[in-house]
């Protein structure tokens, strides 16, 4: 028969293996599986080795806001007849029916909870409500245009002529604009 001597290195090797399988055995009854690690502790070359007891994390919240949601989606031609809600770029082009007296409406720009609005029209005088407006009319040979600008945020609409305008929701690249006729 041999007898075997236990140095203290594997004195310390079994100690390290009892305490791993001691654990292990701890987390078996807590009803939770254990979780894989993926990065290395520093320090701890043997963190990437085995399986390790963590709680479960809670869902990260998305950092980029959610795209607004328009009930008329990016149908820009739904807006027509000047009732509508759509999703806008800077950019988009509205046209709208001859007889509200306007022509188009441009998106300009979105910022800072605000939309800023060109607008076109050939009735000879627009009648624009608003943040920031600007008109101009011109006239010739009996032919007239309407040119102008007006802002839109949450909190104030607008109107031009007999369409309501309401800034539903705005983001950082894409807004939902609300057209109503009066």
């Amino acid at each position: 028969m041999r007898t075997r001597l236990i140095t203290p290195a594997r004195v310390g090797r079994v100690w390290s293996a009892a305490v791993t399988v001691g654990a292990l055995l701890a987390g078996c009854g807590s009803g939770e599986a254990p979780a894989q690690r993926t990065a290395t502790e520093p320090g701890n070359p043997a963190s990437t080795q085995g399986t390790a007891q963590t709680s479960p994390k809670p869902p990260e919240a998305s950092t980029s806001p959610a795209s607004p949601k328009a009930s008329n989606g990016t149908d820009l031609a739904a807006c027509k007849d000047a009732d509508c809600e759509v999703e806008v770029r800077p950019g988009d082009r509205l046209k709208i029916d001859a007889r509200f007296g306007v022509d188009a409406i441009t998106v300009k720009s979105l910022g800072g909870g605000e939309i800023r609005l060109a607008l076109e029209g050939s009735s000879g005088g627009f009648q624009v409500e608003g943040e920031n407006v600007s008109v101009k009319s011109a006239c010739t040979n009996d032919r007239c245009r309407d040119e102008g600008e007006l802002s839109l945020t949450a909190d104030s609409p607008g109107r031009v002529n007999d369409v309501r305008l309401r800034l539903a929701e705005a983001g950082s690249t894409r807004a939902v604009l609300v057209l109503l006729p009066r």
